[in-house]
């Protein structure tokens, strides 16, 4: 084990660099041709550690990458996951988008998700040079941050497959220090197409039908159906009418649905399914249209016995004490578990703010997670 520690810590600033490097490539999964020159980066690095990279071309989508340590292997080992898009559009963060500032990294996805990448990739090389020999495998998606939705059923496959037979899935997802999220909720994100009838506001105002007067009442129909702990329904998103002088004939609502199993799933649909067919300003029509789903990642046995060896490991070689998250927030684990594999997530680079320009990570958390992760592999049964 002291090998392997060494390893991880002669190495570090190689993959410090490499870590700001891939997150200057800026880019969000709606933008392809910028996912797939994060991916040619990502491919670059691990080619040059001479490891073997397969890339699983997308045309809706970022390329992925599947990288693995031994080809040859009889046994598969762990697998790592990470993703390689982000929330922030170009130029958030500023020119160079990553700022070392002491102890910290700023900067468009330094912990959501891509720190993720040099933590799975050291780890992984460490293994290499200790000896070990089953094979280890990384899976890099492109369009987790919008629920996987421009991958489609070929996303799910390729997922799905690529993490069956390993012993354990390892999500390299944001973390915080001294937690592993154990289960995530569903997200399910549903759009309201509204329709009224235009008027003129002044001269014909009773003679309208206002389709954003009918998406207020909806909104606050569906929000109040949120339950802290459980259903939370979200209108994140509204766009609705032409010009003030005009009762509009259109609005749009973007709604963000969070569940913790199936059961809520179904609740929820029916939930939507109610209101959207409910007109509370009559003479207006509502289509529902599903944008996207992703499966929770529920807290069952074999996740939780993947923590609780984490947890062991952690403490035995003085890397923190780890405690057991539920977590509001969706990830690709859903996928791993339905594939069978004992999985947990969060165990990436830590720090705070994803989401915000402010999105920090603790560098040493390099070091600190790949320790973690090579110990658990090698005294995994």
């Amino acid at each position: 084990m002291q090998k392997v520690f060494d390893y991880i810590e002669k190495n570090k600033d190689k993959y410090l660099d490499f870590w700001m490097d891939i997150c200057n490539a800026e880019g969000t999964a709606e933008d392809k041709p910028s996912m797939d020159a994060v991916a040619d980066k990502i491919e670059e690095f691990a080619r040059g550690l001479n490891i073997f990279v397969e890339r699983v071309p997308f045309d809706t989508c970022g390329d992925f990458l599947i990288v693995d340590t031994l080809h040859t292997a009889e046994e598969s080992g762990v697998c790592f996951l990470a993703h390689m898009d982000t929330v922030h559009k170009k130029g958030a963060f500023g020119y160079p988008p990553v700022k070392k500032e002491g102890d910290k990294l700023i900067g468009p996805g330094v912990i959501d998700c891509k720190g993720g990448v040099p933590i799975a990739l050291l780890t992984m090389m460490a293994l290499i040079d200790s000896g070990y020999d089953k094979n280890c495998r990384l899976l890099l998606t492109s369009d987790e941050e919008v629920s996987n939705r421009f991958g489609g059923q070929k996303e799910m496959d390729v997922i799905k497959a690529a993490v069956t037979g390993f012993k354990a899935a390892f999500n390299c997802e944001v973390a915080r220090v001294g937690e592993v999220v154990v289960s995530r909720k569903g997200i399910l994100r549903y759009r309201m197409d509204i329709t009224g009838k235009a008027a003129h506001a002044g001269i014909d105002y009773f003679s309208g039908v206002s389709a954003v007067r009918e998406a207020a009442h909806k909104i606050l129909a569906l929000e109040s159906k949120s339950v802290e702990g459980g259903i939370t329904y979200n209108s994140g998103i509204i766009n609705g009418g032409t010009m003030s002088n005009i009762v509009p004939e259109r609005c749009e609502i973007t709604i963000d649905v969070r569940v913790s199993n199936s059961e809520e799933l179904e609740k929820a649909k029916a939930v939507l399914e109610e209101i959207a067919n409910k007109s509370f300003v009559e003479g207006t029509k509502t289509e529902l249209v599903l944008v996207s789903q992703r499966q929770p990642m529920l807290h069952n046995e074999d996740t939780e016995n993947l923590f609780l060896h984490l947890k062991t490991i952690s403490e035995k070689y003085g890397l923190g004490t780890l405690v057991p998250i539920e977590s509001g927030g969706g990830s690709d684990s859903a996928y791993t578990q339905l594939a069978g594999v004992p999985s947990v997530c969060a165990v990436g680079a830590t720090g705070d703010f994803c989401h915000t320009i402010n999105e920090y990570a603790d560098i040493d958390s390099l070091t600190l997670r790949a320790k973690l992760l090579a110990a658990a592999t090698l005294e995994m049964e």
